[in-house]
């Protein structure tokens, strides 16, 4: 497939373009471009400005907080046909967070001045991204919740049904996630430490709840997962 037609495919995927016209997404298309990132470069970094929007074509990239202190909290792992980028489509606002290939990963790029443009001429561009980027913020809202107010398990096993809901394979009650993810990067994802998290991993082996076998995380009832992310229970 063409590269023009595999940038095509992956916008018509997206939430956000899955309404728009063919004549709009066209002027899309004209100002793509596709950028080879190499494993561990940065397709954005903290505090850059004036960049535009982005997807995955393909490779995994990861959306992070930096700190001052050498730590970061991780968001998102992205895979491909995801996008990101549109908190900064409104204003010239500088990112909030890193976007750092994972693998080498393929990017497109269309540019912050190219979709104001186009909406233009097609404003339902807006409403769509605006609807979009709003799943995304009630998302962040929840999340913001949890860290601030639930204890590390229920973090941990809320942050485990987001990563199912994305990544995960369900067959019925039970469900299954490749273990890519190391409990040192899990323990970012919940503002914990790796040692805890790793404590809890064999409380929930043992209660049958999480397993870990041959490099997946296996989850025989989700329900009995979901319990504990509403647990308040330290």
């Amino acid at each position: 497939m063409k590269t023009t037609e595999r940038i095509r495919t992956s916008l018509r995927r997206a939430r956000w373009a899955d309404k728009v016209s063919d004549e709009a997404l066209n002027q899309l298309l004209e100002c793509a471009t596709l950028r080879s990132v190499s494993r561990n470069d940065f397709v954005l970094r903290y505090r850059d400005s004036d960049h535009g929007f982005f997807c995955v074509l393909s490779g995994q990239v990861r959306l992070s907080m930096p700190a001052t202190t050498g730590d970061e909290f991780i968001i998102w792992d992205l895979t491909k046909g995801l996008w990101f980028g549109s908190t900064t489509l409104i204003e010239k606002a500088p990112a909030s967070y890193d976007a750092r290939a994972l693998v080498d990963s393929e990017i497109v790029e269309i540019p912050r001045a190219a979709i104001v443009e186009t909406a233009k001429a097609f404003p339902e561009i807006y409403e769509f991204l605006f609807a979009d980027q709003a799943l995304y913020t009630r998302m962040m809202y929840k999340m913001m919740i949890y860290m601030l107010f639930y204890p590390l398990r229920s973090r941990l096993a809320f942050r485990l049904l987001v990563l199912i809901d994305v990544y995960g394979r369900k067959n019925e009650s039970s469900a299954t996630l490749e273990g890519n993810l190391s409990q040192g990067e899990i323990a970012k994802l919940v503002n914990g430490s790796r040692q805890q998290v790793n404590r809890i991993f064999r409380q929930w082996d043992a209660e049958g709840i999480v397993k870990l076998v041959d490099g997946q995380y296996r989850i025989p009832c989700v329900k009995r997962l979901a319990i504990e992310a509403k647990s308040t229970d330290p």
